[in-house]
């Protein structure tokens, strides 16, 4: 008995530290696509050089830069290169 009540204890566990680590982010919404050849952090063309560019998603946004550290460029001041994509989109629109 005592050791089924420490199975049951561990399954607990195990569920709720799988549930902390889930992002609130994950939703059925689409992706909005990156609209730029270029990467949002420092101008550059994407791709220069035959390497990939870094792809991740902001807050249903994806996003395009040069590579990882400039994720965290981007990650130290979202809210600017957020800014930057829309005037970019603007222009494009135009």
């Amino acid at each position: 008995m005592k050791k089924l009540k420490c199975l049951l204890v561990i399954i607990a566990a195990v569920c709720a530290f799988s549930l902390v680590g889930r992002s609130d982010d994950s939703t059925n919404a689409p992706v909005k696509p990156y609209p730029l050849k270029t990467c949002l952090v420092c101008s550059m063309e994407l791709g220069m050089m035959d390497s990939k560019p870094y792809v991740f998603v902001y807050k249903g946004q994806e996003i395009k830069v040069c590579d990882e550290s400039e994720k965290a460029t981007f990650e130290k001041d979202p809210k600017k290169y957020l800014k930057k994509l829309a005037d970019a989109e603007a222009k494009l629109k135009k």
